[in-house]
């Protein structure tokens, strides 16, 4: 009989424990569904913070495009308003240059002319002007032709392409930032045409070349390699300048890295410009020594199709 009241409080044991392991397991599909519940409102959380992102990604793009259109802007005036002031003082000396021929040809007898000076030397200077202001004009039109070439803001799809002429174009905009104070040495191989979006490409070598012109502090140079390697177009752009530091290096195209200091930069040109190269499936490579230079190389595949490699 005894046996039969141990059997009992075994099965009422084994209930009890039963009921406790069922309650512990109904507690905890509760905190399964609080998780997942918690885990939903931050996966939306997420998403909307990835959302917020991608638009202030969106607006910090074009923040830096209007900084560097204002930066483009101010050079090319400045471009501009010396040929337009050579042409203006040419036309000046060039009208009192007429006034002299028109007193000489009032006075004197037409055919004592060849051997007035002052004729002589009036007709000289109006050749010479005529010259000028020609110079002048071409540099104006070759002025505006790489601007536009420059922008291509009429081209939103993909466009074939001469990466030469963008790189020309680009450096006749940063002429004024160049000349007198940097050599810049072109060294381009055989490169084909190639299917991309010109314009964006115009302001990966608009941020390289004016980041390799910042590094130099006085006279230096900047070499423009290019080449076709197997199915990619190389194009290294190197500078004489002060160099990245090494502890730099790893963190040069994040967003707001700058080392320019607060008011020069806004630590977006490279990022942008890794975006860009990305965006056509191509990389960057960094090489850099501190006080020898720096050396950047853009990596673009022939062919968009072709899969992006790792960044190196």
């Amino acid at each position: 009989m005894q046996l039969e009241v141990e059997s009992d409080d075994e099965i009422g044991s084994l209930a009890q424990s039963f009921n406790r392991m069922t309650a512990a397991l109904r507690a905890r599909q509760a905190e399964l569904r609080r998780a997942n519940t918690a885990l939903a409102d931050k996966n939306r959380d997420l998403e909307q913070m990835v959302t917020q992102l991608h638009e202030t990604q969106d607006q910090l793009v074009m923040q830096e495009k209007m900084a560097s259109l204002g930066n483009l802007v101010a050079g090319v005036a400045h471009e501009i308003n010396n040929p337009i002031s050579a042409i203006s003082s040419t036309a000046h000396t060039s009208a009192r240059s007429i006034e002299i021929v028109s007193d000489a040809l009032a006075k004197a007898d037409l055919s004592s002319l060849g051997e007035d000076k002052r004729f002589a030397r009036a007709l000289e200077v109006l050749k010479r002007n005529s010259g000028v202001a020609l110079t002048a004009t071409e540099r104006i039109e070759k002025i505006v032709l790489s601007l536009r070439s420059f922008a291509r803001l009429d081209e939103a799809e993909l466009q074939r392409a001469d990466l030469h002429e963008g790189l020309d174009s680009t450096l006749t905009l940063l002429d004024h930032v160049l000349k007198n104070r940097i050599e810049v040495v072109r060294q381009y191989g055989e490169l084909p045409e190639i299917d991309c979006f010109p314009n964006q490409l115009n302001q990966v070598f608009m941020n390289l070349l004016s980041n390799a012109a910042q590094a130099i502090e006085g006279e230096g140079r900047i070499t423009i390699d290019t080449s076709l390697q197997d199915k990619e177009i190389r194009i290294a752009i190197a500078d004489t300048g002060k160099g990245v530091p090494p502890e730099h290096q790893a963190h040069i195209f994040d967003p707001g890295f700058t080392t320019k200091g607060v008011g020069v930069g806004t630590g977006l040109g490279l990022s942008i410009s890794y975006n860009i190269v990305q965006q056509h499936k191509g990389r960057m490579v960094l090489q850099s020594e501190v006080g020898k230079g720096t050396e950047m190389a853009i990596y673009i595949p022939t062919d968009l199709d072709e899969p992006a490699r790792e960044r190196g």
